[in-house]
């Protein structure tokens, strides 16, 4: 009887092997290209919808690149707030527009975008293509060539970033390259550490997919994802998410 844990050590030895030189049984190399689906205590993926919440946060959480401890980012967990309280004092205008607007006239012109919904909108937008821009289980293992085993494998260690959107696991496509020797991104598991769990997978995308300027290419800001691409080492990312920590 073959269990996970087992499986990961298995792996390990093969790794240190790869740089020791050391001739290992073929018990142990068979172990090693098990899938973590096919041992004894797997966790079960289902798309069984009457799953209660617990239940499902219990087994995303055992895997160290899922987002946000396995919080549910999808609209069914987070239903819209109502609008309530009360109206601006003529002060308490003035003080906000000194510290965020700056003119009254963009001040009004925000008051009114709320009034029209552009702002739910614009919200509702950004959602979506945070969604769209993302993978299923099965779409991740196909884009990756492998079993979906391996995908879970893989999100175990943290190599693979994923988050949930109502009881689904979905990874972002940013990840994923048309590298076939390097089909992921390097350098998952430092990043899937350094983001909060306050950021939305929105955020997520829009930082990875915005150039900074603090990683230059060639004289010009590079997303993320082009410095990662191009080997860069992942140490600047990590100060900008400090950064963002700290504001």
């Amino acid at each position: 009887m073959t269990s996970r844990v087992q499986i990961a050590r298995a792996r390990a030895r093969v790794a240190l092997a790869a740089l020791t030189g050391e001739d290992l049984p073929d018990s142990v190399r068979s172990t090693a290209t098990m899938d973590f689906a096919d041992a004894d205590d797997a966790v079960l993926v289902t798309r069984d919808r009457v799953l209660d919440r617990p239940r499902q946060d219990g087994a995303f959480t055992r895997l160290i690149g899922v987002h946000a401890g396995g919080r549910d980012f999808g609209p069914r967990h987070n239903p819209p707030r109502p609008r309530t309280g009360r109206d601006l004092t003529p002060d308490e205008e003035d003080a906000l527009i000194e510290s965020a607007f700056g003119t009254r006239e963009r001040y009004e012109a925000a008051k009114a975008a709320v009034a029209r919904g552009e702002l739910d909108a614009a919200a509702r937008r950004s959602w979506q293509r945070s969604m769209s821009a993302s993978l299923t289980l099965e779409e991740a293992a196909d884009w990756l060539d492998v079993g979906t085993g391996r995908v879970l494998t893989d999100l175990a260690f943290g190599d693979l970033f994923a988050f949930v959107c109502d009881d689904e696991l979905l990874f972002p496509a940013w990840q994923f390259t048309d590298d076939p020797d390097q089909p992921s991104l390097h350098y998952m598991s430092s990043l899937v550490g350094a983001f909060d769990d306050d950021m939305h997978p929105t955020s997520i995308l829009g930082f990875m997919t915005t150039p900074h300027s603090y990683t230059q290419i060639e004289g010009e800001p590079a997303t993320p994802v082009e410095w990662l691409t191009a080997g860069r080492h992942v140490q600047p990312l990590l100060e900008l998410l400090e950064t963002r920590r700290l504001i």
